[in-house]
Order: C-alpha cells, then structure tokens, then sequence
C-alpha cells in the first residue's frame, strides 16, 4: 500500500482517475465542529486497496473529479457512520454518492447492535486495535503531524477487511439490497431539510405547549435557525432549546424582564434579548387562524401516547416480518417526522413538508402493511 498527501489539483485529479477503475473505495472525513453549524473540512481520506490518499481540502481547488469518483455507480463507497461526513463532504459541494455502504448500519442491520463505534468493529472483525488519541486533535493546523496522518490513515486503511466480513455475512440475505437502499436514503435525506418555520416542531415537549405558545416558538426559532446559518453558528450557543421553550411559556413583555428569568443565561442574552421580546410581542398579535393548533384533526385524535404508541407497534411488527432490528427500521427521528407530518400540521401546510421517510424508498415499502395512514390525508 502506497501512502500520500495530496495537495494540489492534478495529484487529487490522477488519483480519481486510477481509482474509478477499482470497485471499492473506502471513505472517511477529519473536521472540526465546536462552535460551527457547519462543519469545517481538515482532511479527505480515500483508500482503493492499493492507495491512500489524504486529501488536504485547503488546498484543493478543483472538485471535479472526486465528485465523478464518488459519484460513479461501479464503485462501491464504504464510509463508517456517515452522517456527518455527507455534511462535511457537503460543504465543497459533494452530494452524491453511490453507491453507499455504512459499516455501522451493517452491523446494525446484522444485529450486532446500534451505533457500534469504528475501532470495536475493526477489531471485533480483523483483530487490530487501533489508536484514538488523536480524534480531538486540530484537523485545520498546518503543518499535519505524522501522528495525525497516521490516524487519518487508518480510519479507512481498515475499512475494507471490515467490508468484506459484513459483506460475507449480509450477501445472501435481501438485508444487503436494504442496506445499500439505506445509502441512497442518506444522500436524499440531505436535500430534503425541514424548513425554517417549521423546526419548532423539533423541539422537545413542543406539543406541550398551547396555540399561542407554539407562534411564540415558532417566531423563536426559526430566527435562531437562520440567524445561527448567518453566522454559522452552533445552535446551542446562540440560544438554547430549552430556553426557547421557556421563553414561549412566559411570553415576557421586556429585555428586562426576559432577562429576570429563572435560569436564563444573562450574559448570553442580553444581545438578543431586545430582538427576541420583538418576535414574542409579534406573535402574541397574530391572529388565532395564523397560530400553530398543538394538534389537527381532534376529532379523529386518539391522543399522543396512544398514536405514537401505535406507530411503534407497527414499526415493530413490520421490522419482525422484514427480519431486521427495529432500530434500523426506524429511528425516533423518523417516527416523530411522520406523527408531527400526520397530526402537527395542517392539510395546507404539509404540502410544504418532505414526505417522511416513513413512506418513501425502501422504508416505505416495508412498513405500508403496517402502518395505516390517517383517514384526513390522501394516499
């Protein structure tokens, strides 16, 4: 195996070219996110089983190239735990790749169990332990230690032992067609964001709250979302989910007696604290019909816990008949995506709204003799 820095546009240009002849190609990202809504790319790791290319992506230029190779359908991209590398990946305008194999959702789909971290499958599969000190290292300084290459390197030089023993286990069962569905969900669930006015729905308790109290939220929320994309900022760091939640149920009527809330963060609000009585103030105008109801159809509403108890039921039922772990199914993301989809929004505004992933793709297929859709929306 050769080992190289790749730094300039034609040295990343010759390696895609030699690797989209192979059939595999193990993938990994370094970045770094401590305060960023986004993620900020330090290093690109590409292995075909004879090379390894770390790709210094501040010095890079030309994407063309690795966008063809991560995009050519002969070649089978192996990634662990992808999520956030597509997010990083994302950020120099990759955004698709296929076809797509997570080694953590192999593992998961086999029943080995969720969230299995990269270096126990290497070494539960090949033996091999490897050396995380550097995973909180500075991925953006210059020049790279060895060390930290040595790393890198190793986060996909295993990848494709890895591969080939979940490959062995999942090729003669259909889990290996869901698998691969699963990587094209990944990418599209990327270009399907849930809109600004729309993301208080992902706050905790949200249905707690009262009409009023969800236009206050909703107000709230999306100008953190859009003012923290502004700045790219952590979400959290400019105000937290809980303190919205709070500041939709006290409705204060001033900076000042914002700030004289229990618990609130002064230091951190004080430079919002103005804007954010603004937004309270406007909601509190709307008028009812523009308010969020906490639920629609009451009529044909059994309640929360009875309704997401019964999507629970299904997905269950319908991961059992399908063989698979229920975990892989669904996530809790997804199950509160298709009950606030169903009963948290009205007709008119679903139409705004991704379809779930509840009823799309492969997913959808295995949970339609399961899953009843509610008599108010159209099939």
């Amino acid at each position: 195996m050769s080992m190289s820095l790749v730094t300039t546009n034609q040295a990343l240009a010759d390696f895609c070219r030699q690797a989209i002849e192979q059939p595999l190609l193990a993938l990994d990202t370094e970045f770094i996110r401590q305060s960023t809504l986004y993620p900020k790319l330090g290093l690109i790791q590409l292995y075909d089983g004879s090379r390894l290319a770390l790709v210094d992506p501040l010095t890079i230029t030309d994407w063309q190239p690795l966008q063809a190779l991560l995009a050519a359908t002969g070649v089978t991209k192996i990634l662990h735990s992808c999520t956030e590398d597509l997010e990083a990946l994302a950020t120099i305008g990759i955004t698709n790749i296929a076809p797509l194999f997570d080694t953590q959702l192999a593992a998961e789909i086999l029943g080995w169990g969720g969230s299995m971290g990269y270096a126990r499958l290497v070494e539960q599969l090949t033996g091999e332990v490897l050396d995380k000190s550097e995973s909180r290292t500075d991925w953006l300084a210059r020049p790279l230690a060895q060390k930290q290459l040595d790393y890198a390197a190793n986060d996909v030089k295993f990848l494709l032992p890895v591969y080939q023993r979940l490959l062995a286990e999942l090729s003669n069962s259909t889990k290996l067609a869901l698998l691969l569905a699963e990587g094209q969900t990944l990418m599209a669930r990327r270009q399907q964001q849930l809109p600004a006015e729309f993301k208080y729905l992902e706050i905790k308790n949200s249905s707690q709250l009262n009409s009023r109290e969800l236009a206050i939220l909703r107000e709230l929320v999306s100008w953190r979302y859009q003012y923290a994309s502004n700045k790219d900022l952590a979400l959290g760091l400019v105000v937290k989910d809980a303190q919205l939640f709070e500041l939709a149920k006290r409705k204060p009527a001033s900076a000042e007696s914002l700030l004289n809330i229990p618990g609130m963060p002064v230091r951190e609000l004080r430079r919002h604290a103005k804007l954010l009585v603004e937004l309270i103030n406007h909601a509190k105008t709307l008028n009812p019909e523009h308010c969020p109801q906490k639920f629609y159809h009451n009529e044909k509403f059994a309640g929360e816990k009875v309704v997401l108890a019964e999507i629970g039921q299904a997905v269950k039922d319908a991961a059992a008949a399908a063989d698979i772990p229920a975990s892989f199914l669904a996530t809790r993301r997804q199950l509160h995506e298709y009950f606030n989809w169903c009963w948290r929004v009205s007709d008119q505004e679903r139409n705004q709204l991704p379809v779930p992933e509840f009823l799309t793709g492969w997913r959808g297929a295995v949970l339609a003799p399961f899953l009843t859709l509610p008599a108010h929306i159209d099939n």
